[in-house]
């Protein structure tokens, strides 16, 4: 009996918690349940639209590699991660040795401003073989995260000996297919 009392007594315990607690939630109707009010609704990304580029400078560069990363796209194999950029030389007649880098400073014009996008850089030059793969190839091309309204560098390295080939080397900003800005650069090698 004493058992049952108590089962009893912490049964209507549990009971009257309950409904005190029934007695705070809000009711809410059946048909306001499936109801969501517009501000949770989720927010429609803005479109991109990319107008141009606008070229601040270009020519002769020094960088201070950040990260190095193996892509078969490029002909030597490496695609940089730099920061530090100086303009060296404003020119498009390069006398290249190692470490040279060539390119051009830009700012991607369009909306909605500090937006970030994929930009292709890719580099037309002279016949070159890929070390890794054998393959000789005329064409490299990388593809670097850039920010719409933000200065952004487009550089090409020379970074091994291979690399060092006279010639005509055209460096292209590329966006879903369409050349947004182009530099021509004659390189010669230093001896």
């Amino acid at each position: 009996m004493k058992q049952t009392l108590s089962l009893t007594l912490f049964t209507l315990a549990a009971l009257l918690g309950l409904a005190a607690l029934l007695a705070l939630a809000p009711v809410v109707p059946a048909s306001a349940a499936k109801v969501r009010p517009a501000s949770a609704k989720k927010a429609a990304a803005p479109k991109i639209t990319i107008t141009g580029v606008k070229v601040l400078e270009f020519g002769v560069y020094t960088s201070t590699v950040t990260k190095r990363e193996k892509v078969a796209s490029v002909v030597d194999g490496i695609k940089d991660r730099a920061t530090d950029f100086k303009l060296v030389r404003k020119s498009t007649l390069v006398d290249a040795g190692l470490g040279t880098g060539i390119g051009m400073k830009y700012v991607l014009r369009g909306s909605p401003k500090g937006a970030a996008v994929n930009i292709d850089v890719v580099v037309r030059h002279p016949a070159m073989v890929n070390p890794e793969t054998k393959e000789t190839m005329t064409q490299s091309t990388a593809t670097f995260e850039r920010v719409i309204g933000q200065g952004e560098y487009a550089v090409w390295s020379f970074d091994i000996p291979a690399d060092l080939v006279p010639g005509e080397y055209v460096i292209e900003l590329v966006y879903e297919g369409k050349v947004l800005a182009q530099k021509v650069f004659r390189v010669k090698i230093r001896k």
